[in-house]
């Protein structure tokens, strides 16, 4: 017979949290399960790049999008 885990931390209103954990790990995503980002200096400017690039693929994308002639949803200006 299985075993059926729970989270276990404690709710706002003092009851244990009943929601099941993330695989391979003791918490659920909503009490720290999830990732919780980079903790290095060189995690935290690789996802600052990565963000950064991704910002200027969705300006050049809106700009193409506004030359054609259309907002954001695709509308007719």
């Amino acid at each position: 017979m299985e075993t059926l885990m729970y989270c276990g931390a404690k709710t706002p209103d003092g009851t244990p949290c009943t929601a099941k954990p993330m695989v391979g790990k003791l918490r659920c995503y909503k009490h720290g399960g999830a990732s919780t980002g980079a903790k290095t200096a060189e995690g935290r400017k690789r996802q600052s790049e990565g963000a950064k690039a991704r910002w200027v693929e969705i300006k050049q994308a809106l700009a193409m999008a506004r030359s054609m002639g259309q907002d954001n949803n695709g509308a007719r200006i």
